[in-house]
């Protein structure tokens, strides 16, 4: 009688959305344009009851109005008066509409979710995915849908990184069009890939990751073209907007992609990954993610262990092969005293932690800690968010909580080896939290900001007061906020001396310990090192838990990897392999152990010895597990952590000991290649995508940022001497790996030390001795020997540097708008002491190798000089080098248009070209002239700039007098030319200020750099009043006659007694705005 509800309810045509049901009372139907009349079919289930169609003329058909939506009632009315309303909005689509109303993917899923206003979308796929299928839903059955130009539902082959998928749709009546676009990116690889084609090698190498790119994108404006993988150059750019090669800065929408190259990469054959273990496939690269997955070859790595034995002794099996290892090292039967002297005492950080009294049992507060532990992995900001927390939520809150827990459930019980493990995990994971992520709490804040000199007061002063202590020596001495790490310690020994002279032992003795500390964080893995020693550092707390935990059960495994490692942290390598002997006699097939004991061996001060096929062994077996990890995980779109603590997951990639151990595996096998092993080269490429990869991925540029530049830096460094060794003829590659690797010092955030600005200098000597006349190479040369100088400019290295930077960055400018390829070497690079050092040895080496021929009575024969191997463009001391340099298409050479302008960077390294207008090429004191035939230059995208009038600096009398005898390379008809640049001359005009008094060249340097770059930021280094005077009345006066703003920013120089001056010049519409 109350009944009100309806027992069926239908529409002709279409179907109700949702399905009905007599409790739903509102429903949706979309139907096709054509349709002008919906026909509504109802049925009560009370026999008694009544409904009425609101919407049309009360009848049971209600007429659509086109491309909208007409909402339909029925009122249903029972026998005592109960009512009840159903809604229907009914939508008709309209002719003209191009909409879709749904896409489903094969695999992975849309981001956002779909919505038919929503053009754009992205998906993440697993690096084994070769094609997806991409079903698109329209409305309107006479919608016509494309996807990619092909039907629905057909699959798009997917490239190695980024695929766009572009769904079309056209409206009914054919008036309209509208373009979904699904973004495909398939996770990054981070694993060498061997190109069947060593050229492809060279084509598509990152230059940082030195692997394949992934998602390319060029720098606009680069010529040739810059081109990188996208994470990495978003990476490089996140804080200095310029371009990582050459110093230039980027314009307004400098990112380019190149779907271009990232299609032809996708084409490109590559072998299999387990060529060494004997697959012979070769592939697409876009389909070597599916064969991996299926490869026969593939290593088994969680699989039982074959070929084993039992040792007699105490009864482990192992590896057949590996018995006399076992027998001699770490059998537990054998090898007995390994007992870990340490005794447990309570430290006074401990004590501080269990003054917060936590209240319940041992296996509560144990409990109490692992859901913090919980709640913090979760609380971890991801890169680019914000690191602000509620007040106590903060991870760094939550992991000291944790450990208050733990310290309190220690003092229960003192003798619980996994309570002092767990702390010891803790306190590592809060080193880890402040370096990797930058966390910080509040009142480190406020310590940093109110720091005072603390000399006498402590001698155990935590890291930040002996950073402290040390700036405010080094602004005590004149040597300024942020100066070379040379010219710090240079402060800190004239404190000593001083503390030392006037008696004050006490005070000399802490700035003494000050000296090692900051001389100790020059090296690689310093810093570590020390936090690793240090017990006021969680690091090395961290340490001394683990140690506790060890000695209360020193037969358990992980105890002993945990204090092995660390021990190889602080340099204690000794004791680190005792520990990881046992660890390895306890589980022989466990990875992580054979791992960190294959480490072990080679970290010892005279390497491994007689055990360095052991530790080969032990090294690869490490490596390959590391890579199959890294494959698993590309496989899977899920970001899955297999442990909610990052000192808890021996095998994450951001681990420095990790990418050391395969750089230190890469080594052995450059030496001694050994069949079924990783090669050296896959080793090598595998480390630095894996370093790259993790550069993109830190939140922080800590210490763990650096071991990953220190990486980069070492495997450049070695894959360049490979390639010189392997193919010393390829002049072009060698000349790009040295300026990658000398920009890459360049931009990294590792300290400036002897070590690095060597390793720099010594690339672009190397760069040079490829392409002799390359004016962007002897740029770089000449920037970082100016870097040497300002590292340490009394000494007499210091010194000498200077004047070679001046020769080099000379040279630079005499070889604009010559041939970059082949040519003579220039004479100012012949009067240099690393090539005269060069040719000495090479004629005490022909000398030798003479008199050892006469002795076996063989004639002897003409020597090549080492640094002129055939092909490599290298000038000698007599006869023509058999180089075979790329040539350029077309006819006639090109003339050199103006290079994009750039800020000099930092270390001075960077070389680029200017946006400025073609200016003549100077040399010899004449103006260069483009060969007969040449092209002129492009035109500048900015103002024109004049005509340089410098005159051109003048060689030396002595080398005047005496030229260098050098070998000539022949000169490619259509060689590429030399850009002019203004960097050189700006790298001039600074060491020429730094040398000497006489202004007049460096003023008329600094001339054509405003000149020839007027509209970019520079830093320009001065130590007279004069120069700063003329410098910023000359271009103001030159700015106001071309419409521009200048602005001068007063600072510190990085040399002594300098001063900087930054202009920033930049377009105007006013004629007379000019700051002050």
């Amino acid at each position: 009688m109350d009944d009100a509800d309806l027992e069926k309810l239908s529409i002709k045509p279409g179907s109700l959305n949702p399905k009905f049901n007599r409790n739903t009372t509102e429903y949706n139907v979309t139907v096709a344009s054509d349709v002008g009349k919906l026909t509504i079919s109802c049925l009560t289930s009370d026999s008694n009851a009544s409904y009425q169609i609101v919407g049309g003329d009360g009848g049971r058909t209600v007429d659509l109005a086109e491309g909208k939506t007409t909402t339909i009632k029925i009122d249903v009315s029972a026998e005592d008066g109960t009512s009840k309303l159903y809604i229907i909005h009914a939508k008709r689509l309209s002719a003209t509409d191009a909409s879709l109303s749904g896409i489903k993917i094969a695999d992975g899923c849309l981001v956002p979710d779909f919505d038919p206003d929503t053009l754009n979308y992205s998906c993440l796929l697993p690096y084994t995915a070769s094609a997806l299928k991409v079903t698109p839903t329209a409305p309107d059955k006479k919608n016509a849908v494309k996807v990619n130009g092909q039907d629905p539902g057909s699959e798009v082959n997917l490239n190695v990184g980024d695929t766009a998928v572009e769904i079309e749709v056209t409206s009914a009546d054919g008036s309209n069009k509208q373009t979904y676009t699904v973004n495909a990116t398939k996770k990054w690889l981070g694993r060498a890939v061997q190109f069947a084609d060593c050229k492809d090698a060279m084509k598509y190498e990152c230059p940082i990751t030195t692997s394949p790119f992934y998602k390319p994108c060029s720098i606009k404006g680069s010529e040739p073209k810059h081109v990188f993988s996208e994470p990495i150059i978003n990476e490089l750019t996140r804080t200095s907007k310029v371009d990582p090669l050459d110093g230039t800065p980027l314009e307004n929408e400098w990112k380019v992609p190149e779907g271009g190259i990232e299609k032809e990469l996708s084409g490109a054959t590559v072998c299999c990954l387990y060529s060494y273990t004997g697959c012979e496939e070769k592939m697409k690269y876009s389909a070597l993610g599916a064969h991996i997955k299926m490869c026969d070859k593939r290593p088994k790595i969680d699989a039982d262990p074959e070929n084993t034995d039992t040792c007699k002794e105490c009864s482990r099996k192992l590896y057949k092969e590996e018995m006399e290892w076992h027998k001699s090292n770490m059998c537990t039967s054998k090898h007995t005293s390994r007992e870990l002297k340490h005794a447990i005492k309570s430290h006074d950080w401990e004590k501080k932690l269990q003054g917060s009294e936590q209240s319940g049992s041992v296996d509560q507060l144990m409990s109490k800690a692992k859901e913090l532990i919980k709640k913090y992995r979760s609380a971890l900001p991801k890169k680019g968010q914000s690191s602000r927390f509620d007040e106590g939520g903060s991870p760094l809150d939550l992991l000291h909580t944790a450990a208050v827990n733990l310290a309190c459930a220690i003092k229960q019980k003192p003798k619980q080896a996994d309570l002092h493990f767990t702390l010891g995990l803790v306190l590592e994971e809060t080193y880890h939290a402040q370096d990797m992520y930058g966390l910080k709490k509040d009142d480190d804040d406020l310590d940093d900001s109110m720091a005072i000199l603390s000399l006498g007061l402590s001698t155990k002063s935590k890291d930040s007061s002996k950073e402290d202590d040390i700036q405010a020596i080094c602004q005590q001495r004149g040597a300024g906020a942020n100066a070379p790490l040379a010219r710090q310690l240079q402060a800190i020994d004239e404190e000593f001396k001083h503390l030392l002279n006037s008696g004050q032992s006490q005070k000399s003795d802490y700035v003494q310990e000050l000296y090692l500390f900051k001389s100790k964080q020059a090296t690689q893995g310093g810093k570590t090192s020390q936090a690793a020693s240090d017990e006021s550092n969680p690091l090395g707390q961290a340490c001394l838990k683990f140690m506790d935990s060890l000695s209360l059960e020193q037969n358990s495994v992980m105890y002993n990897i945990h204090v092995g490692r660390l021990l190889l942290l602080q340099d204690k390598v000794e004791d680190a392999l005792t520990r990881l002997q046992h660890a390895v006699g306890l589980k022989p097939f466990l990875p992580i152990a054979r791992f960190y004991l294959g480490l072990a061996l080679v970290q010892q001060k005279s390497g491994p010895g007689a055990r360095t096929k052991e530790a080969m062994t032990y090294l690869n077996d490490g490596v390959q597990y590391l890579l199959e990890l890294t494959s698993k995980q590309a496989e899977t779109v899920e970001d899955s952590c297999p442990c909610d603590l990052h000192s808890e997951d021996l095998w994450r990639s951001s681990s420095g000991q990790l990418l050391k151990g395969c750089i230190e595996l890469g080594k052995l096998l450059k030496i001694t290649p050994t069949s079924g092993f990783l090669t050296a080269a896959d080793v090598f490429h595998s480390a630095a995508i894996l370093a790259g990869q993790n550069l993109c991925t830190l939140p922080s540029r800590g210490d763990t940022y650096q071991s990953m530049e220190w990486v980069l830096l070492d495997v450049h460094a070695i894959l360049l001497e490979m390639l010189m060794e392997k193919d010393a003829g390829n002049a072009p590659w060698i000349a790009q790996r040295c300026q990658r690797l000398s920009s890459l010092v360049s931009c990294s955030t590792i300290p400036q030390s002897q070590q690095v600005l060597k390793l720099q200098e010594q690339t672009c000597q190397k760069g040079v001795i490829a392409q002799p006349c390359n004016s962007q190479a002897l740029c770089h040369l000449g920037n970082s020997q100016l870097a040497m100088h300002e590292n340490d400019p009394t000494s007499d290295l210091g010194k000498k540097a200077l004047l070679d930077a001046m020769l080099s960055f000379r040279a630079s400018m005499e070889n604009e708008g010559k041939p970059s390829i082949g040519g003579d070497l220039p004479a100012q690079i012949t009067e240099q002491g690393w090539w005269q050092e060069k040719k000495k040895k090479e004629e005490a080496a022909a000398t030798s190798k003479t008199a050892a021929d006469k002795g076996k009575g063989v004639a002897p024969k003409a020597a090549p000089a080492r640094g002129a191997a055939a092909g490599r463009g290298t000038p000698t001391s007599r006869g023509t080098t058999r180089g075979a340099p790329a040539t350029a298409r077309g006819g006639a050479a090109k003339a050199a248009p103006a290079t994009r302008g750039g800020a000099a960077r930092g270390r001075g390294t960077t070389s680029g070209a200017s946006k400025g207008a073609p200016a003549r090429g100077r040399g010899g004191g004449t103006t260069t002239k483009p060969p007969a035939g040449a092209k002129s230059g492009q035109p500048s995208k900015t103002a024109p700039a004049k005509a340089v009038t410098t005159p051109s600096p003048e060689p030396s009398k002595e080398a005047a007098a005496k030229p260098a005898s050098t070998k000539t390379t022949p000169v490619p008809a259509n060689a590429p030319l030399n850009r002019m640049s203004y960097l050189p001359r700006l790298g001039l005009a600074r060491a020429l200020a730094k040398e000497t008094e006489d202004t007049k060249e460096s003023r008329m340097l600094y001339d054509d750099v405003i000149t020839m770059a007027p509209k970019v930021s520079l830093w320009i280094y001065i130590n007279t009043d004069l120069i700063f005077l003329f410098l910023f009345l000359h271009a103001a006066c030159f700015c106001r006659r071309l419409g521009l703003q200048l602005g001068i920013c007063l600072g510190e120089g990085r040399g002594a007694g300098e001063r900087t001056v930054k202009v920033n010049i930049f377009a105007v519409h006013s004629f007379s705005r000019i700051t002050r």
